[in-house]
């Protein structure tokens, strides 16, 4: 976790560079965890995997961005799955940056289908806990 901390600090200093040697030196060690306790650490694998596209993307990586997003919706597609309560929101999350991942290389028709998944499944979770405050994450 501190590692993504870091990846995300170094990013907001203008660290593109260290931010993503920091969050690619995360996915690394989650990859490691979850190999060995799946069930414990592939949702943290997702998480890393996730930031790793938002830094792949602002180091001008696009095709190395798209990837590392498309395992993370591949991830939480299965959480989402097994516990959706759980997992469909980071699953809609990571389907937005899906969308804008696809944008940037070029596949429209790709990035309006992820988007459109996103939509249709926060759609529910909007309804059911509508926020009493703008929401503060930001989705890239």
């Amino acid at each position: 976790m501190s590692l993504n901390v870091l990846s995300v600090r170094r990013s907001e200093n203008g660290d593109r560079p260290g931010a993503l040697a920091a969050i690619e030196e995360a996915v690394t060690l989650r990859r490691a965890l979850a190999q060995a306790a799946p069930a414990v650490y592939t949702p943290d694998l997702a998480m890393s995997l996730n930031n790793l596209s938002v830094q792949r993307s602002e180091n001008g990586d696009r095709p190395g961005a798209l990837a590392a997003i498309e395992e993370a919706v591949t991830l939480y597609r299965a959480l989402a799955q097994a516990a959706p309560a759980v997992y469909t929101p980071n699953l809609a999350m990571s389907l937005n940056n899906l969308s804008n991942r696809r944008s940037e290389n070029g596949d429209r028709p790709g990035a309006l289908a992820a988007i459109e998944e996103a939509v249709t499944l926060y759609r529910p979770l909007a309804q059911a806990a509508p926020p009493s405050t703008p929401p503060t994450s930001r989705c890239r």
